[in-house]
């Protein structure tokens, strides 16, 4: 049983087609404080770690256009890898939106400045934000009526020891 977790818990931390393994449920969250979940099985119970939360939000800036907001809340002592990273580097801020005859994407998502430092876990100077940073994403939508995006989010966090892979989906109401 225990061989058979692990090879789900490496799969999962594999996952190449963009589709999430396991559905995520919700819990209460509070600003900086890392959110645990906890897996169930016959021999032990596995605690998930999520160090980054995500919030949406949207914007209008015309008639026809809208900002999609999406706010990173990063735990204290973790920071979360800017969209662009050196090769060899970890892994990117990636944002995955559904194709949809609504909408189209204007530009590519933007983000802060952030900082660059020497990452000594990969010994190559990063980008990177710490605490809070906010992405976002311009639009132009096609229709009047209202409708929902669906993306999701791939990213990188780590800490002085550590760093885990990430995954959420999230949405926009327009």
């Amino acid at each position: 049983m225990v061989v058979l977790l692990l090879i789900f818990i490496s799969i999962s931390c594999g996952n190449k087609d963009k589709t999430p393994l396991v559905s995520r449920g919700t819990i209460a969250k509070k600003h900086n404080q890392t959110v645990v979940k906890s897996i169930k099985t016959p021999i032990t119970t596995l605690k998930i770690i999520e160090p980054v939360q995500w919030i949406t939000q949207t914007k209008r800036l015309s008639k026809n256009e809208y900002a999609l907001i999406i706010v990173a809340n990063i735990e204290k002592s973790y920071h979360l890898y800017a969209q662009t990273v050196p090769h060899k580097g970890p892994e990117p801020t990636v944002f995955i939106f559904e194709k949809s005859d609504h909408y189209t994407l204007i530009g590519n998502t933007s983000e802060e400045k952030g900082h660059t430092v020497y990452d000594s876990i990969f010994k190559l100077d990063i980008k990177s934000f710490s605490t809070q940073t906010t992405f976002k994403q311009k639009i132009k939508i096609t229709n009047t009526t209202t409708f929902k995006i669906n993306a999701e989010i791939e990213f990188m966090s780590c800490n002085n020891t550590t760093c885990m892979m990430g995954y959420s989906a999230i949405k926009f109401q327009i």
